[in-house]
C-alpha cells in the first residue's frame, strides 16, 4: 500500500462526522474536542477560507462548544481593535445594533453567520451576566478615533499636566470622518517619519504614566494601536506581514493575561495555524500561531477548517486542490464533514505525510480559479501547522451582510 493510500485508510477510520448546516443543535459530535482542547488557553480556528458558509457554521459550534463546555470567555477576531470594543459592548450590554456595527468591519466578517454568532454571544450573556463571553480585535491597520480618545482621557486624568503634550501629538494624526479615507490619506503621505515619531512619543509617555499606581494598561494598550497604524502603514512590502503577525499575537497574549480569559482566535488559516517560516506572499514568517505557540507551547491549539471544493465568496468555484498539496488527500475520504485528530502516535505512512514538506490550500477574496495552485501556504507541513483538522469535502458561499 503506497502512502496515499494508507493516509486515506487512516482518515476513513480516524474522521469524526461533525455538522455543518446549522450552528443550532446539539454539540455532541464536537466531543472529540473536550481532550484536544481541555488544556488549551487559546483554540484557533484558522480557515482555509473567509467564503464559505460551512466554515462559518463550524467556527460557531466550535465557538459554543468551547464556551459552554470548556469555559472559554473570549472570541478574538482578526478585526481593528477600536471596532472589537464596539462589538464587544453589544455582546456585554446590548449598545448598538450588530449589524450596523459589522457593516463597518472588515469585509470578511460581513456575513450573516458572524452577525449569527454575535447574536448569541449577546444571548448567552443575558442568560449568564455574571461570567459574559466579550469580544476582541487583534488588529491594528484601521485605528479609530476611540483609542486617541481613550489615551487622551487617561492622561486628563492621571497627569493633566501634560495634558496639552498629548493631545498636540495627537492632533494631526487623529482621525475624522471615514475611516478608510484616512487611510488611503496617510498611505498616500510621502514623508510618514514625523507621524511614526509623534505616535512613539506618545506611547513613551503613556508608558511613563504607566509606572504610576493609577496606571491605565488599557490606555498603553490604545497608544501602541495607533503606534502600531502608523508604522504598518510605512512599511515596504516585504515586512507588512510578518510585522503584522508579531503584533496580533502580542496583541492577543496581552488580552489573554490582562482578562484571565481563555480564547477562541477566528482567523485564516495562513495565520491562525502554528507556523515558522511559512510563506503566502512576499516573505517568509512566523505567523500569528506559531508565535503563540512559542510563547504557550501546548497551551495553544492549532484547527484548521480546510475543504475539497466547491463555490466561496459569492459563487466563485473551486476545485479540489492539487494533488502535491499536503490537504488534497483530505478529499479523498471521510464523511461530508468531519473532524479528524492530527496528534499522534500514527502509523508510520500517516506520520511520514504530516511531516513531508507540503503546501497547504488557502482561499481569498481574490481568488481567480486559473490560479489555483498558486493560493497557497507552502514553506511547511501539515503537521507542523495543525494540531485538529475539521474538513468539509464541499462548501458553498458565505451569506453576504444584508
Amino acid at each position: 500500500m503506497n502512502r496515499d493510500d494508507a493516509v486515506t485508510s487512516w482518515i476513513a477510520g480516524a474522521a469524526r462526522p461533525v455538522a455543518a448546516a446549522s450552528a443550532d443543535g446539539p454539540l455532541g459530535d464536537l466531543e472529540p474536542l473536550r481532550d484536544a482542547a481541555g488544556g488549551a488557553r487559546v483554540v484557533g480556528l484558522g480557515a482555509a477560507t473567509r467564503g464559505a458558509h460551512e466554515m462559518f457554521v463550524l467556527q460557531h459550534r466550535v465557538l459554543r462548544f468551547l464556551v459552554e463546555e470548556l469555559g472559554f470567555r473570549t472570541l478574538a477576531l482578526e478585526e481593528d481593535w477600536t471596532n472589537g470594543l464596539r462589538l464587544d459592548a453589544y455582546v456585554r450590554t446590548g449598545a448598538g445594533d450588530p449589524r450596523a456595527l459589522l457593516s463597518d468591519a472588515w469585509l470578511p466578517w460581513r456575513t450573516e453567520e458572524v452577525l449569527d454568532a454575535l447574536v448569541w454571544i449577546r444571548a448567552f450573556n443575558e442568560r449568564h451576566p455574571d461570567d459574559p463571553v466579550g469580544v476582541f480585535g487583534l488588529n491594528f491597520t484601521t485605528v479609530r478615533a476611540a483609542a486617541y480618545d481613550m489615551v487622551i482621557d487617561h492622561v486628563r486624568r492621571a497627569a493633566p499636566g501634560r495634558l496639552a503634550e498629548i493631545e498636540r501629538l495627537y492632533a494631526p494624526l487623529r482621525p475624522a470622518g471615514d475611516i478608510d479615507e484616512h487611510v488611503g490619506r496617510f498611505r498616500r503621505e510621502p514623508g510618514k517619519q514625523p507621524s511614526i515619531d509623534r505616535a512613539r512619543q506618545a506611547h513613551a509617555l503613556v508608558r511613563e504614566l504607566d509606572g504610576e499606581p493609577d496606571g491605565d494598561g488599557e490606555a498603553l494598550h490604545a497608544a501602541q494601536a495607533i503606534l502600531d497604524f502608523h508604522r504598518f502603514h510605512a512599511l515596504p512590502p516585504e515586512e507588512i506581514i510578518p510585522f503584522s503577525e508579531r503584533r496580533m499575537a502580542a496583541n492577543l497574549l496581552w488580552w489573554h493575561d490582562r482578562a484571565r480569559s481563555k480564547v477562541v482566535y477566528w482567523g485564516g488559516l495562513a495565520h491562525a495555524a502554528s507556523g515558522e517560516g511559512v510563506t503566502s506572499g512576499p516573505s517568509a514568517r512566523t505567523n500569528t500561531g506559531g508565535h503563540l505557540r512559542k510563547q504557550l507551547g501546548d497551551g495553544y491549539l492549532a484547527v484548521g477548517l480546510t475543504f475539497d471544493h466547491g463555490a466561496v465568496h459569492g459563487g466563485v468555484r473551486v476545485p479540489p486542490p492539487p494533488a502535491a498539496f499536503g490537504d488534497a488527500v483530505l478529499g479523498q475520504a471521510g464523511p461530508p464533514h468531519y473532524l479528524l485528530d492530527l496528534r499522534g502516535p500514527h502509523p508510520a505512512e500517516v506520520a511520514d505525510w504530516l511531516a513531508a514538506p507540503a503546501p497547504v490550500r488557502v482561499i481569498g477574496p481574490g481568488y481567480r480559479p486559473e490560479d489555483d495552485a498558486d493560493h497557497r501556504m507552502p514553506g511547511s507541513s501539515p503537521g507542523a501547522l495543525l494540531d485538529v483538522v475539521l474538513h468539509s469535502q464541499e462548501v458553498t458561499p458565505a451569506r453576504m451582510l444584508r
